[in-house]
């Protein structure tokens, strides 16, 4: 014979108030069976709602974490100015870029096994289309800031954020580097960005041993000091990207600034 499930203190609370209750007020005794079982019942039922609220909570939370985590590359942060913050969080929601600081974005390159760099690249002419067109870069001078050891020479594939038919809606601008090739890289191995070619590179132009942050790479510098950058830079031809980044600015970050950023 299966036992009674246990009640719990303010159970036993709960059926001795009842007892009270319907003993007072001379009640049948098969309606205080009832009351009590309904009372019961009902209790555990709320106790159920509840606890499927909190896990559901709780794994709608960790999804939108992963997703943010999984996104960081595909889906690049804003880009920021130090002047109006506010302005340029609405500009950048038109440029498809979410927020995620420059520190959390090298925090999670590194917990990736991405590598960060500085290098001087120059475009192959090699072009590949998956998801959109990647165009292959040979670096030369490299050093590696963090993770595993790039080699001079390398090559890497930079995105365009256009497809067959144009700019992809919702994609940062692209990419630019510094007119004489120097740039500041993540490279994100294949295995991680679920790519046919790698690394992948997401990159910045270096000017004066400055990087120059836009969103074009949507790469969001609030957590650090800048300067306005109105000068030259390269970009994948026919790709408009210098002109796409424009409305939003350049910002200049004192390369040492990022170095030591990747040091703590």
């Amino acid at each position: 014979m299966p036992r009674p499930p246990r009640r719990t203190r303010s159970e036993h609370g709960d059926l001795e108030q009842l007892l009270a209750s319907r003993a007072q007020e001379d009640t049948d005794p098969g309606a205080v069976v009832t009351a009590i079982h309904s009372s019961f019942r009902s209790r555990r039922q709320r106790r159920a709602r509840n606890r499927t609220l909190v896990i559901g909570g709780l794994a709608g939370a960790a999804i939108v974490i992963l997703a943010a985590v999984l996104q960081t590359w595909a889906t690049p942060p804003r880009p920021a100015t130090t002047a109006q913050p506010g302005a340029a969080g609405t500009r950048a929601a038109a440029n498809g870029c979410v927020s995620l600081s420059l520190r959390q974005t090298l925090a999670i390159a590194g917990q990736g096994g991405a590598s960060v760099l500085v290098a001087s690249g120059s475009l192959t002419g090699e072009t590949v289309i998956d998801g959109q067109a990647f165009h292959q870069m040979i670096m030369h001078s490299v050093r590696t800031l963090s993770g595993p050891v790039i080699t001079s020479d390398s090559t890497g594939w930079i995105g365009s954020a256009s497809g067959a038919v144009g700019p992809i809606p919702g994609a940062d601008a692209g990419a630019l580097w510094g007119t004489d090739g120097r740039l500041f890289a993540i490279a994100w191995p294949a295995r991680q960005t679920g790519t046919a070619v790698g690394p992948v590179l997401r990159i910045a132009p270096v000017v004066h041993d400055q990087v120059i942050f836009s969103s074009a790479g949507c790469w969001d510098i609030t957590d650090l000091p800048t300067e306005p950058y109105h000068g030259p830079l390269a970009e994948i031809p026919g790709s408009n990207s210098y002109a796409r980044a424009a409305p939003t600015g350049f910002h200049a970050v004192a390369l040492t600034a990022v170095e030591q950023m990747l040091a703590k």
